[in-house]
């Protein structure tokens, strides 16, 4: 088959508990699989390692946005070539190994006294009052994926700006909001269910009225923009491929083994994202694209139940029901 860390800050000097999601080291594995991504040239896959100049390729993976799963890396004859499944081979130093985001969000363990904000950007200039003015000069600065309490908003020129605490107000262009939701009509209140919050790029997982965990998320960008509304979760997969586009419009892409895949919405899910480190802008085709981390929290917290731990997918069924997926746009 080819196709088919955060860092808490206080602003304040008092903070809600919050925890903080899995540590990455003490992750036995980040990703079930390492991934390589075609970037500048085609590459060519060979049924085997050995000499490509006396082997007939079986296939053909595109830039900029094929993207593999290493099953094995061999050796053969000086080169290095990783198998990718099976019968399925390239050449290692024709594929660049990827980095994957080791951005987490937030377990919460005692409810939120305000609202979180994230910073959305790297080197955010605190100021003491709304504004970007010679005589309001920065004050601090944040870094991408801090978080502080978000305690209002106060629009200065043309943009709007949040106070996250006494005397510090950021440019609300560079900030994400995690605005409280209330739990959905037809929503039992014992039952777990995700909000994604398509105007701020958040995601906030709910145990009845309880919050259990915010971050962060990359939603539809234009022209695939995730459909609104209420569905449920009915199936689960550990991983799976994933493909669309056309080469010819420009979007094309074909992604392996992509991990932690719930789909709630025909074909809409939420999935891991390997490829990218975006979360807090739309990037996506459709799909809600989470860090690893965060999709491995989801993927374990949201039913339906995997009956084993290794199983490869699970359907939703009136025993073992999928949670919520709730899908909207803030007005904050």
């Amino acid at each position: 088959m080819l196709f088919s860390l955060i860092t808490l800050v206080s602003l304040l000097p008092a903070m809600p508990v919050r925890a903080a999601g899995p540590d990455p080291d003490a992750q036995p594995q980040l990703l079930p699989f390492d991934y390589a991504r075609v970037w500048q040239d085609p590459v060519a896959v060979y049924a085997a390692p050995g000499d490509p100049a006396r082997m007939t390729p079986i296939d053909t993976l595109l830039p900029p946005d094929s993207w593999v799963s290493i099953d094995e890396k061999v050796e053969e004859d000086g080169r290095q070539w990783y198998r990718i499944g099976d019968q399925a081979y390239v050449l290692a130093d024709a594929v660049q190994i990827g980095a994957p985001s080791l951005f987490h969000g937030i377990t919460v363990t005692q409810p939120l006294t305000n609202p979180l904000v994230y910073i959305a950007t790297q080197g955010l200039n605190v100021r003491a009052r709304p504004g970007a003015t010679a005589d309001n000069p920065p004050i601090a600065t944040l870094n991408r994926y801090d978080t502080a309490d978000y305690l209002g908003s106060q629009q200065a020129g043309d943009a709007r700006w949040h106070q996250i605490g006494e005397n510090r107000w950021i440019h609300g262009a560079y900030a994400r909001v995690v605005y409280p939701v209330q739990r959905p009509e037809g929503v039992p209140a014992d039952a777990r269910w995700i909000a994604v919050d398509l105007a701020q790029q958040t995601l906030t997982a709910y145990e009845g009225d309880r919050l259990v965990f915010v971050t962060l998320v990359s939603s539809g960008r234009p022209p695939w923009f995730t459909p609104k509304g209420l569905n449920r979760i009915w199936i689960k997969k550990q991983t799976g491929d994933m493909q669309g586009g056309l080469v010819e419009r420009g979007d094309y892409y074909a992604l392996q083994d992509v991990p932690w895949i719930m789909y709630f919405n025909k074909d809409v899910g939420l999935h891991a994202a390997y490829w990218h480190d975006r979360f807090g802008y739309p990037s996506s085709h459709g799909c809600v694209n989470l860090s690893p981390l965060d999709a491995k929290w989801l993927f374990d917290w949201a039913t339906p139940q995997l009956p084993f731990p290794h199983s490869s997918h699970v359907y939703a069924s009136q025993n073992n029901p999928g949670a919520w997926v709730y899908v909207y746009a803030s007005s904050g």
